[in-house]
This record gives structure tokens, C-alpha cells and sequence, in this order.
């Protein structure tokens, strides 16, 4: 039931030919709660039942540190729970899916009609239908209808260091590089998300089965004798705690929607992963394929931070102190009812929709024709320097004026490192292990100690002087490339862009978890159809990228559908197609 999975079951349950269950860890109404529909609501969402609040293992790399994962535990899954950036990367970045898959269909060109089909965008610069933009589909994307002043003085800043401006991050006919605002997954200021705009339209329909509060535990397999071990039934257990087992119609397919995270857990509770590892928890092996939880990727980020101490012009101005009432940690009524009655205001921003990309020295520039930086400006000085990973306690939690400022965070937008995960037990309770994923790569840290120095350039600049005083983080004193290496290891966090577990790959890849028709290696009637089969990270957020992987997913699974493949309305039960 993540944000895969909504698009895969509309799309799949349209044929009344087509039985279509859908599996969902998360309450049955999550995704419409008022935390999720308010963009500045995610705050609250980080760390509470709505998600699955994960943590990477302790890593070297990280001075021993672990890094906090947000992932959405609702129907919409993350995109009921990331910031709702509306940037999918550059055109190369698909065209290096299609080379590294062999299969030129997943190249730009052939990836953006399935972006243009499910967008709806509304920004005043880019709006309707275009070459690069689509219009009617069920995902709106806009501009924020807010700007706070830093944020327009960050993108004067932005040129008064010699930056480019780009209006659209999205028009593949020019390059990424350069700064504006983003665009987001909006309508009138609430957040727009998978469950609501393609699930919760079609649970009307008599052939499609919502099932939540139930958590996948494995999938059973047939005999593998005379060929490939079939997939025949998803084993899952119910909100009371009940084991219970949907049954695969005839050739029925089970299509694995958890994510990056979840999907390759699975596939390995199920017998399906790196032979040695499975028989090492205790799982019966199925399918020796070891690229499963390999090429896990992230987006690392730091952060610059500003405090406004004695600046008159910045009183009061920072969005966090128009979000919440002061001495409290309720939202300001003000902010509230702006959006409640326009849908305008600070609480329609999630924050960092203003930014750019860039490159961070020339050796990365030869290195790549793709930026390797992407910056995201808060409105907002940060408390602590890691990010999201205390941002509950430290500032939704806390009735103290938050004060004044402005921060920078600066995320490696293409990384070179590549974690695992791996399972802790057999139990589909135990979260799984996840290791290696940042900071493994040494570019990775060059990158972002060039792109900490470029951001104090950019926020050195004079449309900032009135809000600008003392540097929190990383501190005045953190000058030399060993300072800022060693800052970045220490506070280093996640920007939210987990993918790559179940690796899309050509034949003759090793690690590669499915073919581009997304079927699972090795056995018969299991696909992946969500963020975790991207070979290589985009340079941008992923929740645009994933809806065009499950539009694509469904047309691939049309395009060979018969009522005997799917299940027919005298089935037993329904074909467990998502997750």
C-alpha cells in the first residue's frame, strides 16, 4: 500500500477482469489526517506510529554514528511523509537507467510520458500541458504559496555570487545547474499524495480488496521441479494478530510495493536473497539471487546555519517562528487559519522549497556533465546539526521560542556509496540492518566539504546581511578540508531518497534483483514495482520517479494481461498485487 502500490492498484483494478489485493502495514485512515494534509505537519509525523522510524546500523564512516529513516507506515507509504519536492533528476539520469539495464525503454525519453501522465501541474511559470509537463493527471504539482523574505533574499544571494537562475527544474531541454524555487506535490496549499489522489477514488470497485493494519511475512512458493519455483500465496498477518494467507490466482502475480526498505525484506523472509545470509537467519532458501538489499543509495546531507542575533529586520521573520505560537507547541492559529480558509501561508511550506544545484569544484564538473551538489534553503536555523534526526524533540517538542536564522543544507545529489541490508532475524517484526550507506565513498565527502564551502560564499552574500550573524554550524572555526570532513562525519543525515535495493539490471549483471520488465530472477510470478529497483539514484527527490516507475510497472503488466494470468471473479481469492 506505499506510493507504488496506490498507483499500481488503480491502474491494474480498472479491468473488472482483475482481482487486486492490497496489503498495508498502516492504519486504514492515516493518510488523510490533518498531519499529513498540512505540508509543515510532517514535523509531527517523524518518529510517531505513522512511521516506520528506522536507523541505519552504526558506521565507522559516521565516528560510530547511526543515521534516522523516515519512511511513510500508511496508505501513500512516503508520500504521505517526505517534503514533497517535485524534482525528478536530470534526463541522463534515466538514460543511465536504460544503459545500465539494457533496455532502451526506460531512457528519458521514453520515462516522461509516464511522469507527464500522472502530473497535474499548476505553477504559474510552467503550468498545463507541455513538453516537459503534464496537465489532468491525478498528482498536482505547484508552487508553494508562501515565500518567506530570506528564502527570495537566499535566491538574490544565489546571483549575487554568480549563479544562474532556473525557473524550471523539471525542463530536461536545459541543464539542472542553478538556483530557484521547486515545485511541489500541492493543491491549494495541502499536501497531495498516492493514497488519496489514485487509491481512495477506486475502493469503490467490487474487484479491489484494501486490507491495513496487516503485515506481509513471506511468500509461499510452489515446487520448483520442471522449472522456475512459482509464487502462490502472500502470507500475512491480520490487525488481530491473525495469521492469514491470500492465495495467488492461476499465473496471479504478487507485486512487492514496501520500497527500498521493505520490498528486499521481504523477497528475503520469503527465500529469495543472498543464499549464505538466509540460511545464516534461519530462512529456508527458495532463490540464491545476491543482489537482494545490495546497492542501497541515500542523498547524504549537512547543514550551514546562521543564527540572527541582534538583527532588527530578522525578529520574528524565520518560518519557525510563524509556525508554531510562541511559548507553545501548538500551531499558531493565525498561520492556521490562513490555511484552513485560502490554503496559503507558512504552514502550506515544508520548509526547503527553495535551492538549486551546482557543481562543487571543477574536478567534479570533468568527472560528470550532472551537477553533484543540490542545496535546499530553510527559512530557519537549525537547532542541532543532524537534521530531521532530532528535529521532533528539539523543536516540535519544545514550548521555548525557537530563534531566528537561516540554514543551507547541502546534499550530495549523485552519491558514489552504496550500503546493504540485511535481515536482523526472521521475524518480519525485527527491522532490518542497514550498513555502509554513507559517506563509504570518499567523493562523497569531498563533495559535500566543496559544497559547505561554496554555501557560506552564497549566504556570505549582502542580501542577507540584514538576517545574517554568527555561524552555528559548522562553526567559525571549522576551516580546512579535514574540519569539514570531520563535521560532515559527524552529523551527517539523511535527505529521504532511499532506493536501489532490488537493482533493475541486464542479464549479465550479478546484482541485479529484476529484469526491466521488473520480474524477480530466478522465480516465477514476483515483481518489483517501487523505488527499490532503480539501478542509480537520481539527482533529485524520488516520490515523482517512483510514480513513473509503478505507471510503467502497470502498463507492462497490461500489455500481457489475460483474465487466466490475473484471476478471473471466480477465483478463490484475490491476487496479493501490492504490498
Amino acid at each position: 500500500g506505499g506510493t507504488a502500490g496506490c498507483v499500481v492498484a488503480n491502474r491494474l483494478s480498472a479491468s473488472p477482469d482483475t482481482k487486486v489485493l492490497v496489503i498495508e502495514a498502516g492504519e486504514a485512515k492515516a493518510h488523510r489526517s490533518l498531519l499529513v494534509q498540512i505540508p509543515v505537519g510532517l514535523l509531527k509525523i517523524f518518529k510517531s506510529k505513522q512511521d516506520w522510524d528506522y536507523s541505519t546500523a552504526p558506521s565507522q564512516a559516521l565516528k560510530g554514528r547511526e543515521v534516522y529513516l523516515c519512511r511513510g507506515k500508511m496508505l501513500g507509504g512516503s508520500s504521505c511523509a517526505n517534503v514533497m519536492l517535485y524534482n525528478r533528476g536530470a534526463a541522463q539520469d534515466y538514460d543511465d537507467w536504460a544503459k545500465i539495464c539494457g533496455d532502451e525503454t526506460w531512457n528519458a525519453d521514453n520515462m516522461l510520458p509516464y511522469f507527464k501522465v500522472h502530473e497535474d501541474n499548476l505553477s504559474k511559470e510552467n503550468s498545463g500541458e507541455g513538453q516537459w509537463h503534464g496537465a489532468g493527471g491525478p498528482i498536482s504539482v505547484s508552487d508553494v504559496p508562501y515565500q518567506n523574505p530570506m528564502s527570495a533574499a537566499f535566491l538574490e544571494a544565489a546571483q549575487q555570487a554568480g549563479e544562474v537562475a532556473n525557473t524550471d527544474f523539471n525542463d530536461w531541454s536545459k541543464p539542472q545547474a542553478g538556483f530557484g524555487r521547486f515545485q511541489v506535490s500541492q493543491k491549494r496549499g495541502r499536501r497531495v499524495q498516492a493514497a488519496s489522489t489514485y487509491l481512495d477514488p477506486v475502493r469503490g470497485r467490487s474487484n479491489l480488496d484494501v486490507v491495513t493494519g496487516a503485515l506481509a511475512s513471506r511468500l509461499e512458493f510452489s515446487d520448483a521441479t520442471g522449472g522456475e519455483p512459482r509464487a502462490t500465496a502472500l502470507i500475512y498477518t491480520d490487525a488481530d494478530g491473525v495469521e492469514r494467507r491470500a492465495k495467488l490466482s492461476t499465473n496471479g502475480e504478487a507485486l512487492l510495493t514496501l520500497g527500498a526498505v521493505g520490498s528486499p525484506q521481504l523477497l528475503m523472509l520469503s527465500g529469495i536473497g543472498p543464499e549464505e545470509h538466509l540460511k545464516e537467519r534461519g530462512v529456508e532458501v527458495v532463490k540464491h539471487v545476491p543482489g537482494v538489499g545490495a546497492n542501497l543509495q541515500d542523498h547524504p546531507a549537512v547543514l550551514v546555519s546562521f543564527n540572527s542575533e541582534g538583527k532588527a529586520a530578522a525578529k520574528g521573520k524565520s518560518h519557525s517562528s510563524q509556525v508554531k505560537l510562541a511559548g507553545s507547541t501548538k500551531l499558531n492559529p493565525v498561520a492556521l487559519a490562513k490555511w484552513l480558509i485560502r490554503g496559503v501561508g507558512p504552514l502550506t511550506s515544508p520548509g526547503c522549497d527553495h535551492g538549486g544545484f551546482i557543481f562543487s569544484s571543477p574536478e567534479a564538473r570533468a568527472a560528470s556533465p550532472l551537477p553533484d551538489i543540490q542545496y535546499r534553503f530553510l527559512a530557519s536555523k537549525t537547532i542541532s546539526p543532524d537534521g530531521m534526526s532530532t528535529i521532533a524533540e528539539k523543536f516540535v517538542g519544545q514550548k521555548e521560542a525557537h530563534p531566528d536564522g537561516f540554514t543551507l543544507q547541502t546534499i550530495c545529489a549523485r552519491p558514489h556509496s552504496r550500503g546493504q541490508l540485511r535481515l536482523q532475524s526472521n521475524d518480519p517484526r525485527d527491522k532490518p540492518v542497514m550498513e555502509g550507506v554513507y559517506l563509504e565513498d570518499e567523493r562523497d565527502v569531498q563533495s559535500l566539504v566543496n559544497g559547505i564551502k561554496r554555501a557560506r560564499e552564497i549566504l556570505a552574500q549582502e542580501s542577507l546581511s540584514p538576517y545574517r550573524s554568527e555561524e552555528e554550524f559548522p562553526g567559525a572555526g571549522a576551516v580546512s578540508d579535514a574540519d569539514l570532513a570531520d563535521y560532515c562525519r559527524s552529523t551527517v543525515h539523511s535527505a529521504n531518497a532511499l532506493v536501489g535495493t532490488c537493482k533493475m539490471g541486464a542479464a549479465g549483471d550479478a546484482q541485479a534483483v529484476v529484469d526491466s520488465d521488473l520480474r524477480v530472477r530466478g522465480v516465477a510470478g514476483v515483481r518489483v514495482c517501487d523505488s527499490s529497483i532503480m539501478p542509480k539514484l537520481p539527482g533529485g527527490q524520488t516520490a515523482s520517479s517512483t510514480i513513473a516507475i509503478a505507471e510503467k510497472a502497470a502498463d507492462i503488466l497490461e500489455s500481457g494481461l489475460t483474465v487466466s494470468s490475473m484471476g478471473s471473479p471466480s477465483s478463490s481469492a484475490p491476487a496479493p498485487v501490492a504490498s
